[in-house]
C-alpha cells in the first residue's frame, strides 16, 4: 500500500496546527514543532517518531511539506512570510520582509523538494545512504580520530567491532547502571558518527 494514500487530510489537518501554532510569530526549531506534534494535544506523531531513521525521516518530511504549504498559503493571502530551516522556523509580517512574499518557494530547491510529496516514499534503504552521506561529508579527519580514541579502538575497525565495542562501553557507563552520564552520551554519539564512516 502506497504510504501516501488517504493523507490528505492529515496533511490539511498538521498545517492548520502549525498555522495556528506559528501565526502570533513565535520561533522555534523544526525539532520543537515535531516534539510539540507529539504532545498529546496535538498526537500527531507517536512518541516513538524519532526513534527509527525512516519514521524520523518521514515525520521530518511531513512537517517541512506543512510548513512550505503554509508558507505558501501565507504568502498568497499577505500574511506574511514564513521562514521555513530546520534551526529556524518564524512568521515575518515586517514590511521588509514583503517582498519575499509573493515569490517563495519559486526558486527555493529546500521547498521544491518537500512540496513533492512522492518523495515521503523514500524507503529504508535510501534514507541510510542520504545519512551516510551526510555524515562522510560532515565527520572530519580529526573527529574520526577522537571517536575512535572515545571508543577505545584502534583503526582498521569493522562495522561489527564498532558495534561490539560500542555496546560493551554503553552498558558499562549507562547511567541507570551506576555510570556516568556524560561519558555515555560522548560514546552515543561518538558511535553514531562512526557507523556511516566504518564499512
Amino acid at each position: 500500500m502506497c504510504y501516501l494514500e488517504g493523507m490528505t487530510d492529515d496533511i490539511e489537518l498538521i498545517t492548520d496546527l502549525l498555522g495556528d501554532y506559528l501565526r502570533d510569530g513565535r520561533q522555534c526549531s523544526e525539532y520543537d514543532l515535531i516534539r510539540w506534534l507529539q504532545e498529546p494535544g496535538q498526537a500527531v506523531f507517536d512518541k516513538d517518531a524519532l526513534s527509527d531513521n525512516l519514521m524520523l525521516f518521514r515525520a521530518n518530511f511531513l512537517v517541512m511539506h506543512c510548513l512550505y504549504r503554509l508558507q505558501q498559503r501565507w504568502g498568497a493571502d499577505d500574511t506574511g512570510y514564513l521562514e521555513v530551516s530546520a534551526l529556524k522556523v518564524q512568521l515575518r509580517t515586517t514590511a521588509k520582509d514583503s517582498s519575499k512574499i509573493h515569490n517563495v518557494a519559486e526558486h527555493d530547491v529546500m521547498a521544491e523538494y518537500y512540496l513533492d510529496l512522492n518523495n515521503i516514499e523514500t524507503d529504508s534503504d535510501a534514507v541510510e545512504a542520504l545519512l551516510n552521506e551526510f555524515w562522510q561529508r560532515m565527520v572530519k579527519p580529526e573527529q574520526l580520530d577522537a571517536d575512535l580514541a572515545i571508543l577505545e579502538l584502534n583503526p582498521p575497525v569493522s562495522s561489527q567491532q564498532l558495534k561490539q565495542q560500542y555496546r560493551r562501553l554503553a552498558r558499562e557507563h549507562h547511567p541507570d547502571k551506576g555510570g556516568d552520564g556524560v561519558r555515555f552520551r560522548e560514546i552515543s554519539s561518538a558511535y553514531q558518527r562512526l557507523r556511516y564512516q566504518v564499512a
